[in-house]
């Protein structure tokens, strides 16, 4: 009978035992392990939001150096991209009626003064970009014999639509962007009384007479549209929305280690910061910078930056 009992005894003592155990186990099993994320603080900053346009180079003073006789090119020194100065000789010619007056000379020499080679001159300074004839070549009077830009006629030519009218104007800082990464700051300095009916955008010119660049350069234009000073700011990679976007949150992280989603209104923004209105978040809080990607609230984090 007794060791019935002690027999009794020992079947429910192991049973509580890996009932305790079993606990023990799933207890161990259902513990999630803390997301690893990195995170940032809540800082003030000025943060200006930019306009960007495209733009293009232009030369706004082209002259051309005409023909006025007609004759055949004598004497040209010049190519395309050199420069040439005002009142310089560009090209001499000779005319059909003073090769004729050649053997007439030699009976009259008073003649000689007409035989003479004809002078043409520039009538500006600039590059000549565009060059029509060679030494030799037969041309009228009038004809288009070379184009010379001016380089200090240099302006980024700009199209704003019409509805930034109120944004940029005459006198607007900017800063032009150049294809190799190169920064110009200048000032908008005219603009055109008319608007392209299809694309309803006005021209603006931003005037570069210190600078060379070659005409028909594709530019980016940035100019401020609003800006805030000591603005709550977090970064870009740190504001999470939803599909419509229609509901923005930051996931604030409590004791380094509990990250809870807090509502936030996105703002003014530039290359890397977005300045956020929120009644839970302030400046030097902290925030899930990388890794909260369809995080959920209260999710426990280990931080690891």
């Amino acid at each position: 009978m007794v060791l019935k009992y002690i027999k009794n005894i020992t079947i429910i003592l192991l049973l509580l035992n890996a009932a305790a155990c079993k606990k023990t186990a799933e207890t161990t099993t259902t513990k999630k392990a803390a997301i690893a994320v990195s995170v940032v603080k809540v800082q003030q900053n000025d943060i200006k939001e930019y306009l960007t346009f495209n733009g293009v180079t232009q030369y706004q003073k082209k002259e051309n150096i005409r023909s006025n006789v007609t004759g055949y090119i004598s004497y040209m020194p010049f190519k395309i991209g050199d420069h040439i100065g005002l009142g310089q000789t560009f090209a001499s010619l000779r005319t059909k009626e003073q090769d004729a007056l050649k053997e007439a000379v030699k009976i009259d020499s008073s003649l000689a003064k007409f035989i003479g080679p004809i002078r043409i001159s520039s009538n500006a300074t600039g590059v000549i970009t565009v060059l029509n004839v060679t030494q030799n070549d037969y041309v009228a009077e009038g004809d288009i014999l070379a184009t010379i830009v001016q380089p200090k006629s240099l302006v980024v030519q700009v199209n704003v639509p019409y509805e930034y009218e109120g944004a940029v104007k005459i006198g607007s800082v900017c800063e032009i962007v150049l294809q190799n990464g190169e920064t110009l700051t200048a000032k908008i300095t005219g603009t055109l009384p008319t608007i392209d009916p299809a694309a309803q955008s006005q021209v603006f010119l931003i005037a570069l007479p210190d600078e060379s660049l070659p005409e028909n350069l594709n530019v980016q234009v940035k100019t401020i549209y609003k800006e805030a000073v000591q603005a709550v700011t977090v970064p870009k990679k740190a504001l999470q929305t939803n599909e419509l976007l229609t509901d923005y949150w930051v996931m604030k992280v409590l004791n380094d280690s509990l990250a809870i989603k807090e509502a936030v209104i996105p703002m003014l923004e530039n290359d890397s910061l977005i300045q956020i209105s929120s009644k839970g978040i302030k400046t030097g809080d902290t925030i899930i910078l990388e890794g909260a990607y369809q995080m959920q609230d209260s999710t426990i984090v280990s931080i690891h930056n």
